[in-house]
């Protein structure tokens, strides 16, 4: 099978390089010429996803993945035509279709009859019937009857995709029943995973964002049960750990926020479109709230920070993972300027010029003599720090850190949610 994967990017590559691997022919297209030229060299441009390097270079020297930027020419070979273009959000909250309407124009210019569209970025319900496929309609061509259109949302976790590709069904919808029969046998044939197939595109859209709204609401929930525990001073890992052993009860993990491309954008999406979404609305507040409260829990703490030198460490939106997307990290250097405090920050997924985009000052190496050091990515690198040259105290942004080594070598420890250790 011909296909073409539109967007190389940190899905779409690995994508592509999936459906290689099970011996079809793919060609990935993308605007960024250097990220092409790497891929027919058989070079991984995403060095922190898991299994990607050497099936990619497996994949390319065998002839079954090449990459372009003639994305109309490389449409034309192709009988399917999978959309990975990341769509994130404006200034309003409302859904950036730029880059993904560009891809739309490049893909129309080529399209032959008979070609299936498939959509495999999270939209607002509604987008691929009534914006996506009427722009792909544009060179004379009409979906449903000349080609095909499908939506089928990545259900992949960035720093896994290899793993995650067959691990959950591929849920799809379609325009028209035949289009979503095709796609169906389409991800049976190229990925042989487990296929799920909605009654349509609509349906299969707001799966994908009830996934992410769920997720949002859920640490929403976790945020606010542990303010509830800061004020009435019990520890939030307790509570949840006895709540959560009731098997109706699956609350995430208390934070400062959420980020990535994922899970605060897709509640906007909901937002933005018909229907309620007061609840996703609230979720999402309480959530952008949390690096503000976590500051003035530092505060609380350390009385006040005006002057005081903290150190942020782990800039990205998780754990090694080189992506820095609505990473909470900027936000919690908002807050700690906004209260005085001289900030620097850490990270070594990123270089000094990324650091800095971030509006933080490079850490000084080796990172030692501050006040206050924050853990908002724990990355493996950290898990050799010596904490004791780091700062007196120590903040578990994520409550991912063992508590107990902290304190073990004579620090204190705040998480979110969690009793400070006792002065000494």
């Amino acid at each position: 099978m011909n296909v073409a994967v539109v967007g190389i990017g940190r899905i779409g590559l690995p994508v592509a390089t999936g459906i290689a691997a099970r011996g079809h022919s793919v060609v990935g297209c993308d605007i960024d010429e250097r990220r092409v030229a790497m891929v027919n060299r058989g070079e991984n441009p995403i060095p922190d996803e898991a299994g990607l390097g050497e099936l990619l270079a497996e994949v390319v020297r065998a002839g079954n993945l090449r990459a372009t930027t003639s994305t109309a020419a490389a449409v034309a070979e192709a009988s399917t035509v999978l959309f990975a273009v990341a769509v994130d959000v404006d200034r309003d909250g409302h859904a950036d279709l730029t880059s993904l309407l560009a891809a739309c124009d490049a893909v129309a210019s080529g399209m032959q009859a008979g070609t299936l569209c498939i959509f495999d970025t999270t939209l607002p319900v509604g987008t691929t019937r009534s914006v996506l496929a009427r722009r792909l309609e544009q060179r004379g061509m009409v979906e449903g009857r000349d080609f095909e259109v499908a939506f089928s949302p990545e259900r992949l976790l960035m720093g896994r995709v290899i793993e995650d590709l067959t691990k959950y069904p591929k849920v799809v919808g379609g325009l028209t029943p035949e289009a979503g029969r095709r796609a169906a046998a389409f991800f049976r044939e190229v990925l042989g995973g487990e296929v799920m197939e909605l009654p349509s595109a609509e349906a299969a859209e707001l799966s994908k964002l009830a996934e992410g709204a769920y997720r949002d609401l859920n640490i929403a929930l976790a945020n606010e049960l542990a303010q509830v525990a800061d004020v009435h001073h019990v520890d939030i890992a307790d509570v949840l750990r006895a709540a959560n052993s009731q098997p109706y009860s699956h609350i995430h993990v208390p934070g400062t926020g959420v980020g990535g491309h994922c899970i605060p954008v897709y509640p906007q999406f909901l937002m933005q479109g018909e229907g309620p979404s007061s609840l996703s609305a609230r979720g999402r507040h309480v959530n952008d709230e949390m690096p503000a409260y976590a500051v003035r829990r530092i505060a609380e703490v350390s009385g006040p920070l005006e002057g005081k030198r903290v150190l942020v460490l782990g800039l990205t939106f998780r754990p090694d993972v080189a992506v820095v997307a609505h990473t909470n990290a900027s936000d919690l250097l908002r807050e700690l300027e906004a209260a005085g405090v001289i900030v620097e920050g850490h990270d070594p997924l990123l270089s000094a010029a990324g650091i800095e985009a971030l509006g933080f000052s490079p850490a000084r190496s080796p990172e030692q003599g501050y006040d206050v050091a924050i853990v908002h990515a724990n990355h493996r690198a950290y898990r050799d720090l010596n904490w004791s040259n780091v700062a007196p105290l120590i903040v578990d942004a994520r409550n991912a850190l063992n508590r107990s080594e902290i304190e073990g070598r004579g620090l204190r420890y705040l998480g979110i949610g969690r009793p400070v250790t006792p002065a000494r």
